[in-house]
């Protein structure tokens, strides 16, 4: 956000056309100023500037992190996880007439308008410059923005649950009202089977309908599949999300997805101390004591991959995944307690002693380690040697959409530091609650957001989180090949476990 609008000298104004746009906002950023404030200053200095970055995706690591036994990431859930509620069902034609979207898509650049008089603007927005708002496929002033952000009134949220969603929610709609004077309300839509949004999605769709979302936060294969069938979009570039471009490339897909995790991933939580590998799961010890996930969604599909991995298999060899799902059905099942991805029910299990190891994501460690709970200190992963595979949230914007501006704000917000790395500007007592925050916090998008990592957490960012310069060390995975392959691992396993 904002703090002051500073002035250019025409000096100032030809070092900034000297130097590249990305390195420009990174040492604007290193002084001290707002993204807000960085793009007032682009603005001023347009005309110049060097070459943008790609924004293609990196190639894929091939190796996994020395990480230790016991670090954490991702969302664990409260005890219900909610599909779509009916205030984000898609609508039918007539109620959609009666909403107030924003200008459609073919609509003409508008023109240059003054603000009226003795208007003035919000904190971080200026009132004189145009935004390029390729969504919509024009340019539009500060008030013209803000009369849709008026209009489009609320904004509808696909993502997973979290302990502190409200504060997710609270903190956003503080955002908008102090970067454009706007009150909004933002319906976040928590629930930990993503595949459910894109079923909404694709039904809307074929409908002729408006989505039911305007911005998904769901793991990277669910963006591969939603592409693969014609609902995404380009949101980028867009003078409303400049806190896109310092993110690192390899967080990046195209000008349609950007991540807002960078190390999250499925992993065995356990309490033992001799757990290493996927396929201990089959040990005797473990008779009646480990859950594995519900058939169907990408926390299954990830650790059937971890799983192939740690018996030596490809997860790109039809013949090798049978295998692996044998060996789950043959020698895992017998030690299972329950199939289950409620997180909540999972920390019960573990905290009772009922489970000794579940397949869930490592943030489960993580959070229970902080929660200050009895016996959680023992509650920790580790790390195959054959590594784990990297499934990281990204934020996208499906065709139709019926709140794209504020999706985009939505966006914006959610990789910037004050998003992703929760404040004491929250409505939320972090310090009293590390794990909270730590389940929300999935890892820096590029370097310089280490710094930005509270004084009071650096200890624990150092012992849960790989830091930035590790990164090419988490495993990733082939999406394309997952999303036109894993029902075939799947289907096999929900048949052998009589489902």
């Amino acid at each position: 956000m904002a703090q002051d609008q500073q002035l250019v000298d025409p000096a100032h104004a030809a070092m900034v056309r000297r130097m590249s746009r990305r390195t420009f906002v990174k040492r604007a950023i290193g002084l001290g100023l707002s993204l807000p404030a960085v793009g007032s200053l682009l603005a001023a200095c347009a005309g110049g500037g060097g070459a943008t970055p790609t924004s293609a995706p990196a190639a894929a690591p091939t190796t996994a992190p020395a990480a230790p036994t016991a670090a954490p990431t991702r969302a664990a859930a409260p005890t219900t996880a909610a599909a779509a509620p009916t205030t984000a069902a898609a609508p039918t034609a007539a109620a959609a007439a009666t909403r107030a979207p924003a200008p459609a898509a073919t609509t003409a650049p508008a023109a240059t308008t003054a603000p009226a008089a003795g208007a003035t603007a919000a904190p971080g927005v200026s009132a004189g410059k145009k935004y390029k708002v390729s969504i919509l496929n024009k340019e539009m002033t500060k008030d013209e923005i803000v009369e849709a952000l008026k209009k489009e009134g609320e904004v509808n949220v696909a993502n997973w649950t979290y302990t502190a969603n409200d504060a997710i929610v609270g903190r956003f709609q503080q955002v908008v009202k102090d970067e454009w004077g706007v009150d909004v309300k933002c319906n976040y839509l928590p629930s930990q089977s993503p595949s459910v949004y894109l079923t909404n999605l694709y039904t809307a769709s074929k409908a002729g309908n408006p989505a039911p979302y305007d911005c998904m936060n769901i793991e990277q294969p669910y963006y591969v599949e939603a592409k693969n069938n014609g609902i995404t979009q380009d949101i980028f570039p867009s003078d409303l999300m400049p806190n896109w471009e310092p993110v690192d490339k390899r967080f990046k897909v195209g000008n349609q997805a950007v991540a807002f995790q960078a190390t999250a991933f499925p992993i065995v939580v356990h309490t033992t101390d001799w757990f290493k590998e996927w396929k201990d799961l089959a040990d005797p010890r473990l008779k009646g004591k480990i859950t594995i996930p519900e058939v169907g969604d990408i926390t299954n599909g990830g650790h059937l991959i971890g799983l192939a991995w740690s018996l030596g298999k490809d997860y790109k060899n039809p013949d090798d995944m049978k295998a692996t799902v044998d060996f789950l059905l043959n020698n895992i099942k017998p030690n299972v307690l329950k199939v289950t991805t409620d997180s909540a029910e999972m920390q019960q299990l573990l905290r009772s002693g009922a489970a000794l190891a579940v397949c869930f994501w490592n943030s489960l460690a993580r959070l229970e380690q902080l929660s200050g709970q009895p016996g959680t200190d023992k509650t920790v992963y580790t790390l195959p040697s054959t590594g784990a595979p990297v499934i990281n949230g990204y934020a996208w914007i499906p065709k139709n959409a019926p709140h794209p501006l504020l999706a985009q704000l939505f966006i914006n917000w959610r990789i910037s530091s004050d998003g992703l790395i929760p404040s004491d500007k929250w409505p939320f007592k972090w310090q009293e609650n590390k794990g909270a925050w730590s389940e929300i916090f999935e890892g820096v998008l590029y370097a310089d957001q280490e710094k930005d990592i509270p004084s009071w957490f650096k200890d624990d960012y150092k012992k849960y989180y790989p830091p930035f310069s590790d990164y090419d060390k988490l495993k990733a995975v082939d999406w394309e090949y997952y999303v036109a392959h894993n029902k075939e691992w799947q289907d096999q396993e929900a048949k052998g476990l009589g489902l």
